[in-house]
């Protein structure tokens, strides 16, 4: 019996170790330019903010790809799912930016560049073992808006993003922690839709 606890404990920590850095993925190649991306305090995202304001009226959804790799335990059904949830999230903190009629036009894209789904059954017995799921999860996303006359980048975010031992339930359901990742993506790149305040007042450039 305690040669099998040995067995299922090495199994998990060997996924915990691969959670650890599954996420660290190299550029997607979706954004049409990296080179301008800020990195965050963590090196879990990077990102550019808009330096005038949107007007949220003339905002329109371009592209919503999938460019994660082959190999994920993914069905079409699911990756459809995940694909329109990033959608609904972005347009829903579309509706949440202020208004500004005399606010600049942008096309947002969007691609989900990597899932990591996470095990139930796995998490289940690494929580008896060790009282918290190890199997982790989550995703890698890749947003822009961009001039619809130009196509000159305006804000832009790439985010990889492993669902945090705090979301506890997300660790039972296979795809909850890149549902997370999708939302935190969208509130993310909502906020690099407005201008800093300081830029703001000066209005924009």
């Amino acid at each position: 019996m305690n040669s099998i606890r040995h067995v299922i404990a090495v199994a998990c920590l060997a996924t915990l170790c691969a959670c650890a850095t599954v996420m660290n993925t190299p550029h997607s190649g979706f954004l049409s330019n990296y080179s301008g991306l800020m990195p965050g305090i963590d090196g879990s995202s990077a990102s550019i903010r808009s330096a005038a304001a949107i007007d949220p009226t003339r905002v329109t959804i371009g592209d919503i790809a999938w460019r994660a790799a082959a190999g994920a335990d993914i069905g079409a059904a699911e990756r459809h799912a995940l694909l329109s949830q990033l959608c609904d999230e972005l347009l829903a903190r579309v509706r949440e930016l202020p208004a500004v009629p005399q606010g600049r036009p942008v096309v947002l894209r969007a691609a989900i560049t990597r899932v990591v789904t996470v095990s139930p059954g796995l998490n289940a017995v690494s929580a008896l073992l060790f009282v918290v799921p190890l199997d982790r999860g989550g995703a890698s996303v890749d947003i822009e808006a961009l001039d619809p006359d130009t196509g000159k980048q305006v804000a832009a975010l790439t985010l990889d993003y492993v669902a945090p031992l705090s979301e506890l339930k997300s660790h039972f359901s296979k795809l909850a922690p890149a549902q997370l990742a999708l939302r935190k993506a969208a509130n993310d790149f909502g906020a690099l839709l407005r201008p800093a305040p300081e830029l703001a007042r000066n209005g924009g450039v």
